[in-house]
């Protein structure tokens, strides 16, 4: 458990408590859209689990072990039945087609091999199960874009991973979904600038 690990998980919610207002609709329209047996990889803090629909049943996976702490916490408080994995989204430890839905929120950002984790998101799917997901993503201008490359291994140190120019909607497109719909809009999170986001689904 390393130091930079349990600071990013103590600040993290004070982070997001900032810009959750904003968050909020794209997590009904992603989480609170989940059926069955739900898979969240990269679950964080919690910050999905107001929004689940109450008959689903919860499986997460987040490699944090701080995160995953404040994870259970927080289920607890919402009197919610969780299972959290101690594992990667690159080497999900499931049979294939376990799942009806698959969830990330602002996660894809920060991890190793964004490729293979969509790909283990679909492996993981059963036929017709759906991916449901909400991104910050590659900026589309190309002052943003050029300004976004500068600063992402800075960025990328004191987010302990995330990542500021990240193609995903390609990553998605290309991991073998039978249909995929993504809707792009940009995000102000307070300041002076806007970030380009996604949010969307792909089913299996």
């Amino acid at each position: 458990m390393s130091l930079s690990q349990r600071l990013f998980a103590a600040a993290y919610e004070i982070v997001n408590g900032v810009t959750e207002r904003r968050v909020a609709p794209y997590r009904r329209e992603t989480a609170g859209r989940a059926k069955g047996d739900v898979l969240e990889v990269g679950a964080g803090t919690g910050a999905n689990l107001d929004f689940y629909p109450s008959d689903v049943r919860i499986t997460a996976v987040e490699p944090n072990p701080h995160m995953a702490k404040r994870f259970v916490r927080r289920a607890a408080r919402l009197g919610r039945q969780v299972e959290v994995v101690p594992s990667s989204g690159e080497r999900l430890p499931f049979p294939d087609a376990s799942f009806d839905t698959v969830v990330p929120a602002l996660v894809l950002c920060t991890v190793r091999d964004l490729d293979q984790v969509v790909r283990e998101a679909r492996r993981v799917l059963r036929p017709g199960g759906v991916f449901y997901f909400y991104e910050h993503v590659a900026a589309r201008t190309p002052w943003m874009s050029l300004f976004h490359s500068v600063l992402n291994p800075f960025w990328r140190v004191a987010t302990t991973g995330c990542n500021l120019n990240r193609d995903i909607a390609g990553a998605i497109r290309s991991a073998g979904f039978q249909h995929v719909e993504v809707t792009d809009f940009y995000l102000f999170d307070g300041t002076p600038l806007a970030l380009p986001n996604i949010v969307g689904a792909a089913t299996a």
